[in-house]
């Protein structure tokens, strides 16, 4: 059981290593592309052409550009947002792990023990007896072949 714990033990450990790598990325790299998570699915296979020299495109396409321009900020904040509400959710899923393998660990110290004051408590209570009926056996020997006695 010691095995698995340790080895249990020592995945917790490497998982919140790789939280921590996580977070220094998403620290590191605040200019991530507001795509990631994006909630509708935009299809790469669509081939839609749009004409820049097309007059009624031109004053929709700088409006488009300029709005998902002043909302990228925001867009990086929520998705900075939820990553941190899952890193922290993750974190405190492993802190109730390690939480949990350590009362796995005590109640396992606290059998062994008892299993081996049990192993104790038989061995001297089967070692007295069989001192107890070797003498009993030996006395009985003495007086029945002793006609001395």
């Amino acid at each position: 059981m010691d095995l698995s714990i340790s080895a249990l033990t020592s995945k917790i450990l490497a998982i919140q290593g790789e939280l921590v790598e996580i977070q220094s990325y998403i620290v590191r790299r605040p200019e991530a592309s507001a795509s990631f998570d994006n909630r509708n699915n935009k299809s790469t296979d669509i081939h839609r052409q749009t004409s820049v020299d097309d007059a009624t495109n031109r004053g929709r396409l700088v409006h488009k550009v300029t709005s998902d321009m002043s909302n990228t900020h925001n867009r990086e904040e929520e998705i900075s947002a939820d990553t941190y509400a899952t890193v922290m959710r993750h974190q405190f899923n492993l802190e109730s792990l390690g939480d949990r393998l350590q009362k796995i660990e005590d109640a396992t110290t606290i059998m062994k023990d008892k299993w081996h004051r049990g192993d104790e408590a038989m061995r001297d209570f089967t070692g007295k007896g069989l001192e107890q009926d070797l003498v009993a056996t030996t006395i009985k020997a003495s007086f029945t072949n002793n006609p001395r006695i």
